[in-house]
């Protein structure tokens, strides 16, 4: 999903949608410029949207995404229909549809995790074996380290100082010492052949149970004793690992500033008990506690938040010179995460007893909106996060201890754990590598309908037929699973014709929407490639008006030639894939429809709604 898009996407509303059971929904979406050029497929069980989407490096992935977030990126941002075939099933088949896609799924997440965690293996073994060998240099990232290290040597912190005497007072004076100890003398004893991944293939069917890497037994530790470290010496929270807003808008209540003094309290009391937990990531759960505890009782002093950074290290990052080209969406955007900030404090101040996920609530909209200012303002890049925000700044830590093995048996495991890699990431391509015709968004939903032995009707088979295109699937499902209603889903510039059509002339909507000068609907993406006249709802004049898009595309085209020192080659790849998407319609095909970088909230469609009170409208297929 192209950056803007991926934004807006993240910051619409995850509001959920009810779907009356036992009615699985088979959805095709018509193609458009950019990912899924050729049509895309899902299923869906009531609020849980399943589809495949081909990932980097060449696999193809299951997604999970709610219908609304589903809805809103498809078919408002990228701007394409979607047609959704209402399939009738009994509850049993209803329930193992469901759970044999949320199987694969979850699954799937095992597997790409051990993946990660045989290439951490390997990282970290050829970082412990140059130490060994005396070579300087290298380090981890360790999650929640960024909230206090590295040590700046500014002063201790006063609600670090009240945290570590509330531990010692609890456990003993030599409690952090001992527990330091404690950890260190593990990490010493820490075998790394132990921990080593066995030479696995991936089966056929089904998903492996893997063990507990090396990389993550150790990365735990040494973030335990950092923890350890940070309590001990009662570190502050660093520069930027925080927000401290200024402006009226970020002042707390009398009410808020009660709910965050107690809310302390009860963190405190969950810190000393998480002191001694058996939890192996109890480490990064206390730095991030420690981290909040500080921003919550700096905030009870001051009357004004303080939040600590929660968007994850691993988050997209959105250019500047990109956000100026959108100025105009991130505006918006930056209005609405402002109404969720509002509505995140107003649900705190209702709450009797603030718990945690009232408070990450918070937490996470303050982050999104803070974000949004500060990108809007030129201060940096944008980040963008569609997952759950949840603290963990990271930071390089390079004061490693080596396990007590000798060089050789490190070497060994390194090279077991290189094998073990290799031959895993084979079987990985071989499994989940993305395939046009034999493995694509189409044909990983009917094996995975397969799979779980419950057909909602016929079978519909894409290894001998034209089935794994997604308009020709489409027709598959209607003719062989339990159909029992189609439901036609416009596109959001369709929709906006249609409601244009209905209060004003129709043929002057026609013309004036018909083109990407005079339309009041759509206005020219930059992610678009060039283009002049809509073709998606004008099936007869399709040929004519695809025939002016080429010459249009390839005159851009010629006019980029001379402006390649300048703009880096845009405007020419813009008219020469204008061009290349425009030439389909010659042949009544349409694929281009034009794409949003962002659509205001009121004109959003509704997706429960639309469903429920959808059309039988299902346009022949020879149209899309």
């Amino acid at each position: 999903m192209r950056p803007i898009l991926a934004l807006a996407a993240a910051l619409v509303s995850q509001a959920a949608v009810a779907s009356t059971p036992p009615v699985v929904d088979y959805v095709y979406i018509e193609a458009n410029e950019g990912g899924s050029s050729g049509g895309h497929t899902a299923i869906r069980f009531g609020d849980e949207t399943y589809h495949f989407q081909h990932e980097r490096p060449g696999v193809l992935r299951l997604r999970r995404d709610d219908w609304q977030h589903f809805r809103y990126a498809y078919g408002v941002l990228e701007n394409r229909t979607m047609h959704v075939s209402h399939v009738a099933v009994s509850d049993d088949v209803y329930a193992r549809l469901r759970q044999g896609f949320n199987e694969r799924y979850l699954g799937e997440r095992r597997v790409f995790a051990h993946r990660d965690g045989l290439r951490d293996d390997r990282l970290l073994l050829e970082l412990l074996l140059a130490r060994r060998r005396g070579e300087p240099g290298g380090a981890v990232r360790l999650r929640g380290a960024g909230f206090f290290f590295p040590d700046d040597g500014s002063g201790a912190s006063v609600a670090a100082l009240a945290l570590r005497q509330r531990v010692q007072q609890t456990y003993g004076a030599e409690a952090i010492r001992q527990r330091s100890d404690d950890i260190g003398a593990e990490l010493a004893h820490l075998a790394p052949a132990a921990f080593a991944s066995p030479t696995v293939d991936l089966p056929t069917g089904g998903y492996p149970v893997f063990t507990y890497p090396f990389s993550s037994r150790y990365r735990d530790l040494v973030t335990a004793l950092i923890a350890l470290r940070a309590l001990d010496r009662a570190r502050p929270l660093r520069p930027g690992a925080y927000r401290s807003p200024s402006g009226s808008a970020f002042d707390l209540d009398a009410t808020e500033r009660h709910q965050l003094a107690g809310y302390a309290d009860r963190l405190t009391d969950d810190l000393t008990r998480l002191f001694r937990s058996d939890r192996p990531d109890w480490g990064f759960a206390f730095l991030v506690g420690m981290a909040r505890l500080q921003a919550l009782r700096t905030s009870d002093e001051t009357g004004r938040w303080v939040l600590l950074d929660a968007f994850p290290p691993e988050s997209e990052v959105i250019r500047v010179s990109y956000v100026r080209q959108h100025r105009g969406a991130v505006i918006a955007l930056r209005t609405e995460a402002a109404e969720e900030f509002a509505g995140a404090r107003a649900r705190l101040r209702a709450t009797e007893d603030l718990n945690e996920a009232g408070f990450a609530e918070v937490e996470a909209t303050a982050n999104r909106l803070l974000e949004l200012d500060a990108a809007l303002a030129g201060d940096h890049d944008l980040r963008v996060s569609s997952g759950a925000l949840v603290p963990s700044r990271d930071a390089p830590w390079s004061e490693l201890v080596i396990p007590d093995v000798t060089q050789d048996e490190l070497a060994r495991a390194l090279a077991q754990t290189r094998a073990a890699e290799k031959v895993f990431v084979e079987g990985l391509r071989e499994r989940y590598g993305y395939d046009l015709i034999g493995r694509n968004c189409v044909s990983e939903i009917f094996r995975t309908v397969d799979a779980a032995g419950a057909e909602p009707g016929g079978r519909v088979d894409t290894r001998w037929s034209l089935d794994f295109i997604p308009f020709v699937a489409a027709d598959a499902v209607n003719a062989t699973w339990n159909v029992v209603q189609r439901t036609t889903l416009p596109s959001y510039r369709r929709s906006r014709l249609d409601d244009m059509c209905r209060h004003e002339s129709p043929l002057r909507v026609r013309l004036r929407e018909s083109n990407v000068i005079t339309s009041t609907i759509h206005h020219r993406n930059v992610d678009d490639s060039f283009f002049l006249l809509f073709t998606d709802d004008l099936v007869p004049l399709r040929p004519l008006f695809g025939a002016v898009n080429v010459a249009s595309g390839l005159g851009v085209a010629a006019v980029g030639i001379p402006l390649l020192p300048f703009d880096r080659g845009e405007t020419l790849m813009s008219g020469v894939r204008g061009a290349l998407f425009s030439v389909p319609e010659l042949a009544f095909v349409n694929l281009r429809k034009g794409s949003f970088d962002y659509v205001p909230r009121e004109q959003r469609p509704d997706a429960s709604a639309e469903v429920a009170a959808g059309t039988t409208s299902f346009q022949p297929l020879s149209q899309h």
